[in-house]
């Protein structure tokens, strides 16, 4: 029995080996069979490390340069937010298209269905309209106007109407009813924001719910004309137009402009001051003037005085200071016409002069820190002047006199843009 039972114990253990040899892969590396791997010889000692280098010390630095003073334009107007102002309500009650009501009580929902956008691309809009009132907690309302991409406020006549006890009753006791006009048919191109501002009682200017953007629209108008200096000046060409006729003009000779009429067109562009001069009733050796007064800087000196002396051929002068074209002064004027992009042509009983002034001309080198003046960010003001044989003329309030200076002038009343 004994002798049976080793028997069968050694035929399981030989079945087991053969089976383990049908199943598993030989593993060389345990496999007692196989002989050792060799490796290599162990690498050289590493070396003694050597000392840190010494991190590269920066030489010091030279004081900063302190951060320059805003230079303080004494005309600049700063216009407060509503909530600074103190606001205390508001409504928006209607929109006006060329004195037709498109929306009445509904100004939001209008606003929300056209993208708070007015649509004038094909050239048919004349005015817009906002008419709605807002209220103070303090303080009164005097005066309505509005404000275009940032442009100075046009102020509007006769913009407020009756306000109602309803009214008062929301808005109180301050509250005040407007119907705000905006002529946009010389606007061009897109995306226009119209703004409405408002003058309180103590002379500071609010924008109405700026913030919110409640009395705000966009203007879409035509493609704007590309600005040419060609002698021909097309509608949509210039920002803004100013006249100097016998019902704007003021002398110093105690003369009459009689039927003389010159209109001047201006845009502020990256490159220069754009302006053109329709000139009706003036003769050969005439002076067409503007004076630059840029940013307030030369406020208690005489303006910088540009004269296009029209005839056959345009002569361009600059008088009073030097900048980068003109080193001495000559008060009779620096003859600049080939630094200066002009064209003159002659029509029946005048001149067109077209010309774009280059935005560095505006940096006088003669009167403290006033070539430091920043085209573009700071106001450029500006007069408008002629000289017409012996007799002179300006469209500014304040008629020459004693003081030529740019205060005495009041040169700040038009700002380029």
């Amino acid at each position: 029995m004994k002798k049976l039972l080793a028997v069968i114990l050694a035929l399981c253990l030989v079945a087991a080996l053969f089976a383990g040899c049908g199943t598993q892969t030989k593993d060389k590396k345990n496999d007692p069979t196989q002989a050792p791997e060799v490796t290599a010889e162990p690498s050289e000692p590493t070396a003694e490390p050597e000392a840190t280098p010494e991190a590269n010390t920066p030489e010091p630095t030279e004081e900063p340069e302190p951060t320059p003073v805003p230079f303080n334009d004494p005309y600049a107007v700063e216009i407060l937010d509503w909530l600074d102002a103190d606001g205390y309500n508001a409504s928006f009650d209607s929109i006006l298209i060329n004195k037709q009501k498109v929306a009445e009580g509904d100004v939001s929902l209008w606003k929300s269905e056209n993208d708070e956008t007015v649509d004038g691309t094909d050239g048919t809009i004349k005015t817009i309209s906002m008419r709605g009132w807002t209220g103070f907690n303090d303080l009164k309302q005097k005066e309505f106007g509005y404000q275009i991409d940032g442009n100075p406020v046009v102020w509007v006549k006769r913009a407020t109407e009756a306000t109602e006890p309803g009214v008062k009753a929301v808005g109180g006791d301050y509250a005040q009813r407007f119907n705000v006009t905006i002529p946009v048919e010389n606007l061009f191109g897109e995306g226009h924001e119209i703004t409405l501002v408002a003058r309180l009682e103590d002379g500071s200017v609010v924008y109405l719910n700026k913030e919110e953007a409640l009395f705000m629209l966009y203007y879409n108008g035509p493609e704007a004309p590309e600005t040419a200096i060609d002698g021909t000046i097309v509608k949509g060409e210039y920002n803004a137009q100013y006249s100097l006729n016998k019902k704007t003009a003021k002398t110093w000779t105690n003369s009459e402009i009689g039927d003389t009429a010159i209109e001047y067109y201006v845009s502020l562009k990256e490159d220069g001051l754009y302006l053109a001069i329709d000139a009706t009733g003036v003769a050969a050796g005439d002076m067409l003037q503007l004076n630059f007064n840029p940013g307030a800087r030369i406020d208690d000196s005489t303006g910088l005085f540009v004269s296009f002396v029209v005839g056959d051929e345009l002569k361009v002068l600059q008088h009073n200071h030097t900048n980068k074209y003109v080193t001495e002064v000559n008060q009779s004027g620096n003859d600049i016409t080939a630094s200066i992009n002009a064209k003159i042509v002659a029509k029946e009983g005048g001149y067109v002069v077209e010309a774009m002034i280059p935005a560095d001309f505006f940096g006088v080198t003669d009167v403290e820190k006033a070539d430091e003046f920043n085209y573009g960010r700071e106001n450029l003001y500006f007069g408008m002047f002629a000289v017409l044989g012996a007799n002179g003329y300006t469209n500014q309030s304040t008629a020459p006199g004693n003081d030529w200076t740019c205060k005495g002038l009041a040169l700040h009343e038009y700002i380029a843009y």
